[in-house]
């Protein structure tokens, strides 16, 4: 897309969740995560959603996203804050001298890139912001001058050296009047000490230091989590972070599916908790209650099968699959009449469904 605000055309990637374009369920929309350093990211970020949102194997840790990654054009421009050309060691370098350009690049993210996503995909009101080193320190700058924009964020050995501090300094306050409820933030901390290296490391502690502030100063309602991790380097610790990140923000999104089984209102009443959490309305997918009312109509165990499809019946009364699902929920019970009612609501809202065509001839055959 050109952006008028960076005055260039910019290019971004785009990982859909399988189900996005599924003609047999309904056309659900998605949180979106946002990522910096795109080109470098995309790929292992893509992999984590699918693995702990996209249901394999049962799997519903987080849920499944869209995920659209930014890559660089000048990295330096866009993912710093403020202008100087000094390094954490306070020395000049030339590739810092287009420094400063991250207030802008943020404005394009929200008041151009997020629009223009809203628009050609179906998304929830739900974004998470991800970005590692100088993008650490622009999801940050993030929290500080538009919160609203994003609901989680997920800072990555962050380079909170920057300009002599400039904003680690602003947390100083910042936690302590900022109303943050239903925002989280998550930091991860590479171990870039050098072992016989008695200086200060100004990339280091800055991140310790921080994490020390939101410990003692936030006052703000922002839940947040801070990891160390001693075994991974400035290069390693982005994976370890995503993923504990996304676990951390989505905690108590996470369905364990044999705890939910047997118990279908849990289910609602987790997402109703989580939904009141997070300020946005989070409906269990179609395919996940489907799912847990087939493996309990397979089991035989009809009532609480009845609960899942009639579920999915309410949360998604535009599905055709959900009237097929009670239909072949009634047929095994054995109500021949409710079986086919439901399998011509489905009919109706997809002609096409040549499955409840043939259960509807082969009950009627019977009578």
């Amino acid at each position: 897309m050109h952006s008028s605000m960076l005055k260039e055309t910019r290019p971004y990637f785009v990982r859909l969740p399988a189900n996005y374009n599924s003609t047999n369920f309904s056309k659900e929309k998605y949180p979106v995560l946002y990522l910096l350093d795109g080109d470098a990211h995309f790929n292992s970020v893509s992999g984590l959603v699918e693995i702990l949102g996209g249901g394999i194997n049962g799997t519903h840790v987080i849920p499944d996203m869209i995920v659209i990654a930014i890559p660089n054009t000048d990295r330096t421009r866009d993912l710093t804050p403020t202008h100087t050309n000094l390094d954490n060691a306070g020395k000049p370098q030339d590739f810092l001298k287009t420094s400063g350009g991250g207030n802008n690049f943020l404005h394009f993210i929200k008041d151009e890139l997020i629009p223009h996503i809203d628009s050609v995909y179906r998304t929830m009101p739900y974004r998470v912001f991800v970005g590692h080193s100088f993008g650490g320190i622009t999801v940050i700058n993030a929290l500080y001058s538009m919160p609203e924009t994003f609901n989680a964020y997920i800072a990555i050995d962050p380079s909170l050296w920057w300009d002599h501090h400039v904003l680690l300094d602003k947390a100083q306050t910042y936690f302590q009047h900022a109303n943050l409820k239903g925002k989280s933030l998550y930091v991860g901390q590479a171990n870039t000490l050098v072992t016989g290296d008695t200086s200060v490391n100004e990339h280091f502690e800055s991140i310790k230091s921080f994490a020390t502030l939101l410990e003692t100063r936030n006052q703000s309602g922002l839940k947040w989590k801070y990891d160390y991790y001693p075994d991974d380097d400035h290069g390693s610790v982005p994976f370890i972070s995503e993923y504990e990140g996304l676990r951390f923000i989505f905690k108590d999104y996470h369905i364990r599916g044999p705890e939910i089984a047997l118990h279908p209102e849990k289910l609602k009443e987790q997402f109703d908790k989580f939904s009141a959490e997070t300020n946005v309305k989070f409906m269990p997918p179609e395919n996940m209650i489907n799912g847990f009312g087939y493996n309990m109509m397979n089991n035989k165990l009809y009532d609480a099968a009845l609960q899942y499809f009639q579920m999915n019946i309410d949360y998604y009364p535009q599905s055709a699959n959900v009237y097929d699902s009670m239909g072949e929920l009634w047929m095994n019970k054995g109500d021949t009449k409710k079986a086919i009612e439901y399998y011509q609501k489905s009919l109706q809202l997809d002609p096409t469904n040549d499955n409840a065509k043939q259960m509807i001839g082969k009950m009627k055959e019977k009578k």
